[in-house]
């Protein structure tokens, strides 16, 4: 939970800010006033070159939308109310299809889309086509039919957008849901063109702190597990100092079950095991160290506590079952498998990477000793060997 409120945070900071600001916007020296319409334009530019270099089409795509208003902010009440309506819904679709890359037939097929939905509007707003009856009153109520529309497309967009995102914690919908409302409060309040483009560019600045965050995500975190990855143990490594312990998991006999059961089977034996890893070995760091690998590091603080830690954490990897589909059989099976721990505690004066070293070392130790155990290198400050619970 807390990780779905802080991946909103930073969205909701800048659109708050954006909204504070334009209330101000009066007070602002005139040359920046000046500079205000090309704001949105030039985040803009930054954002869809960003999205092109990590490869986002989506983004691209709702940058494009977002500048529906900049284009259109002149046109009729009717427009606009046209245009929000299909701006918020297409950006409440892109919350629910994958990323397919910056600019090949998917996006392609996307922007078709779009556009057959936004030369619909300009059709009605050019008077090619009536809907005429969409202006009567809705039964007695005070509003049209076609104010209930808008506004059920509205509060379509924003619930399933809100739902996605806290159902999956996915940050672009989080994005996408902040911009929604953006358009929304831009749109339905009565507000100056130079207000106009300070919210948009707000809402350009979002998508380029999920741009960057993108960034931080592919070179930082495993894309399979979503722990952090091999860069990321490295500079921890770097930053390590007096005492503290490095903890080397690998499942056991990893490649036979890959034989049997495929490629996509060991995917999700990875993700279980990197599961029960991460959630059993707190307060410790779990990182994935490179194939069926895993590290833990350990602080001073907890280091006496690292073997019912790590008792703890190889039982519930052994005793959770993992469904898996077994194609002799050609059914589903549950399957159970089995991790090998090695650990190491620093000594005065030693590196990270020599405390690693012994750890891996530690870790084929247990493998020799039958698997399913756990081995502790012999040092000066610890030299015991534990296997299969005995001291």
């Amino acid at each position: 939970m807390i990780e779905r409120f802080r991946s909103l945070l930073i969205p909701c900071f800048i659109f708050l800010a954006s909204v504070y600001g334009s209330l101000y916007i009066s007070y602002l020296p005139p040359l920046w006033v000046a500079l205000l319409p090309w704001l949105p334009v030039i985040l803009s530019v930054v954002a869809v070159l960003l999205a092109w270099r990590f490869n986002k089409g989506r983004v691209l795509v709702v940058i494009c939308l977002l500048l529906v208003p900049k284009v259109y902010g002149h046109s009729s009440t009717e427009s606009v109310s046209a245009y929000l309506a299909v701006s918020c819904f297409c950006i409440a679709l892109l919350s629910f299809v994958r990323e397919r890359g910056f600019f090949n037939r998917f996006v392609v097929n996307r922007f078709l889309f779009i556009s057959m939905l936004l030369a619909w509007c300009y059709a009605v707003d050019a008077k090619w086509v009536s809907f005429s009856f969409l202006e009567q009153p809705f039964l007695s109520f005070q509003i049209t039919w076609s104010t209930l529309l808008l506004w059920c497309v509205l509060a379509i967009s924003v619930i399933v957008t809100g739902c996605s995102w806290w159902l999956a914690g996915d940050v672009f919908c989080a994005n996408a849901l902040m911009s929604i409302v953006g358009l929304m409060v831009m749109s339905l309040f009565s507000v100056s063109q130079d207000q106009v483009d300070l919210l948009l560019s707000a809402q350009c600045l979002v998508w380029l702190f999920f741009l960057l965050m993108e960034s931080h995500r592919m070179a930082y975190l495993d894309e399979l597990t979503t722990l952090p990855g091999r860069r990321a143990l490295n500079e921890s490594l770097l930053g390590l100092s007096g005492k503290y312990a490095l903890v080397m998991v690998d499942v056991d006999h990893f490649k036979a079950f890959n034989d049997t059961y495929g490629h996509d089977m060991g995917d999700r034996v990875l993700t279980h095991v990197a599961r029960q890893v991460q959630r059993f070995s707190y307060p410790g760091r779990v990182y994935r160290f490179g194939g069926e690998e895993f590290t833990v590091i350990f602080r001073a603080k907890v280091l006496n506590d690292i073997e019912p830690i790590l008792d703890e954490v190889k039982a519930q990897i052994e005793d959770m079952p993992v469904e898996v589909y077994d194609p002799k059989k050609k059914k589903v099976i549950e399957t159970r498998v089995t991790a090998s721990f090695g650990v190491a505690l620093s000594a005065p004066g030693e590196l990270a990477d020599a405390v690693l070293i012994r750890a891996d070392k530690a870790l084929y130790q247990a493998k020799r000793k039958g698997r399913n155990c756990i081995v502790f290198s012999k040092s000066t400050n610890h030299r015991s060997t534990k296997v299969n619970g005995n001291v």
